[in-house]
This record gives C-alpha cells, structure tokens and sequence, in this order.
C-alpha cells in the first residue's frame, strides 16, 4: 500500500489550512495553529485500521465520541467544566475533507495519535 485514505478538518476561511492534532505540532506562525497540506502529518486525522476511506459514519462516531465527554466533564466539574475537544465547535470552522497520506506520514501521525 502506497496512500492511506484519511478525513482531515479544513478551515473554512483559510486556504491550504487543516486543525492540527494538538498544539506541541502545531504550526506557531498561524494564529489558530492550523497546520498546512505540507505538514499534513501534523494534521488532526480520522483514519481506519482497515485501510479502507473513512466517511461520514466516522464523523458522526467522533462526534459521539465527542459528546460523551462533554458530558462526563460538565458532570464532573459542572457548568464551569472545559474541554476542548468538541467536535461540533470545531465543525463550525473547520470541514472535513477527504485526503490520501503516505504511509510513513501515517505512522507519523499514528505516533502522535
């Protein structure tokens, strides 16, 4: 296998910008930290164990995945509780997008993961 299929999350108002997987890999000269299709390796990354393309059923899983931590926070700490993975604030800036990777970027992005 050359490529690995992978859904990444686009800015909507920047070109060439994709949310980065966390801010250690972050790109600092962009103010949000997006990252660029150059640093894609550094992106945030929905991928499959399979190999075979990710779609939509693997957002709406991420964004359970998302809610359900949400909710054990809020319950936690309460209304003042914070988390930063939250999948449908992100959605509001970011969109996925379809993308194929390297296979040493995926391993890449694997160990960050």
């Amino acid at each position: 296998m050359k490529n690995v299929p992978v859904i990444v999350l686009k800015n909507k108002s920047k070109e060439n910008r994709y949310l980065a997987a966390s801010m250690e890999v972050g790109d600092w000269s962009d103010p949000d930290l997006d990252v660029t299709k150059d640093d894609i390796q550094n992106a945030f990354m929905i991928w499959r164990n399979d190999f075979s393309q990710p779609d939509e059923q693997d957002i709406e899983k991420l964004k359970e995945q998302s809610e359900a931590h949400k909710k054990f926070i809020f319950e936690k700490f309460g209304k003042d509780g914070f988390t930063s993975f939250d999948v449908e604030k992100w959605l509001e800036i970011y969109e996925p997008v379809h993308l194929e990777i390297t296979k040493e970027q995926y391993e890449y992005a694997r160990d960050l993961d």
